[in-house]
């Protein structure tokens, strides 16, 4: 039996990832800062014995104490819209830099890291391959992601140990208190706003079909080594997903919509406001939230597709079925986590 180690397991991706490791017969170790997860499915695969969690961070938790791995997956990181880049940073590239040198020590085939779409920014997609230009915005998350896959890289080719750089686009799914919780909330009672009447090509992933590219992937040894953007390959629109959100929740798809310009203007006032302020608090609107909105936002995934097979096998319909089943099924007065 092969054996995996997943930090981040209890997140939302990390426990989708996971149950679908376990699910292909690996053994799966998991380190998180918390033991607990919003995922029925890996509790109970923790309380049956077949996964094991221990409590940690990047920066603090020994990981020599856990023994070795075949496959190391790096979910866990730092993510916001908001925030100082040396936080970020030390999250996610010092942080990182430790798992790969553990991953080095320990014998793993391969060290597999998690990023994102955002380290393209935000100036209009359709179709990008892994091989458009890396430019993002002024962020820290998405800089520090940008930092860390040149980390990843370059460490890896270093010490002699297989990699792969993992692109999501815009992840959803059930068990997401970041973003879909608050999005199918927003949906359900008729209070969500988009930018030029959500017209514009977006990236969606559901989380599962995101887990089984990543196995797929950590498991084909001819596509290591390479960076891969992982999408559901559709090419929806925002207000195409929020219509298929609305219509698994049983209401009727009804939004406001804002210009692009009044949007990021907004959006810049917020958060020179909050700059002044010197706020650690995240806006409840941001740049970040507003730009990947203004134009199309759509990459390949063409390279994952013929490297290593990658087949979206959840459609949005479904996707978004099970992601309103869970909207609904969480209490009234849940707690949203944002940034």
């Amino acid at each position: 039996m092969k054996k995996a180690l997943v930090t981040g397991i209890c997140g939302f991706i990390g426990s989708h990832l996971a149950c679908a490791l376990a699910s292909h017969g690996m053994q799966v170790t998991g380190v998180d800062v918390r033991c607990e997860s919003l995922n029925p499915e890996l509790m109970k695969l923790i309380e049956n014995g077949t996964v094991t969690v221990h409590k940690g961070d990047l920066l603090g938790f020994d990981f020599s104490s856990l023994g070795c791995f075949d496959y190391v997956y790096q979910v866990a990181g730092k993510v916001s819209a908001w925030g100082d880049l040396a936080d970020f940073d030390r999250v996610n590239v010092d942080g990182t830099r430790r798992v790969i040198d553990y991953a080095k020590a320990a014998g793993s085939r391969v060290f597999v890291y998690l990023s994102s779409v955002a380290v393209y920014g935000y100036r209009g997609y359709r179709d990008l391959p892994e091989e458009g230009e890396k430019k993002p915005m002024d962020n820290p998350y998405s800089l520090s992601k940008l930092h860390a896959e040149t980390m990843v890289a370059e460490h890896c080719r270093e010490i002699g140990l297989h990699y792969l750089v993992i692109r999501p686009g815009n992840v959803y799914g059930e068990y997401d208190m970041t973003s879909s919780y608050d999005l199918y909330r927003l949906v359900s009672k008729g209070k969500m706003a988009v930018v030029d009447r959500g017209r514009h090509l977006s990236c969606f992933v559901y989380a599962g079909n995101l887990a089984e590219g990543i196995y797929r992937a950590s498991v084909t040894e001819s596509a290591y080594d390479e960076d891969y953007n992982l999408t559901d390959g559709g090419g929806e629109t925002l207000a195409e997903y929020l219509a298929c959100a609305a219509e698994a929740l049983g209401v009727k798809p009804r939004f406001f919509s804002l210009p692009a310009p009044l949007s990021i203007f907004t959006a810049r006032c917020i958060e020179g406001v909050y700059r002044l302020e010197r706020s650690r608090t995240m806006p409840l609107i941001t740049l970040f939230s507003v730009e990947q909105n203004c134009r199309d936002y759509h990459f390949s995934i063409e390279k994952a597709r013929s490297r290593f097979g990658y087949d979206p096998a959840v459609d949005m319909r479904e996707a978004t079925r099970r992601t309103a089943a869970w909207y609904r099924s969480m209490p009234d007065n849940i707690k949203v986590k944002r940034g």
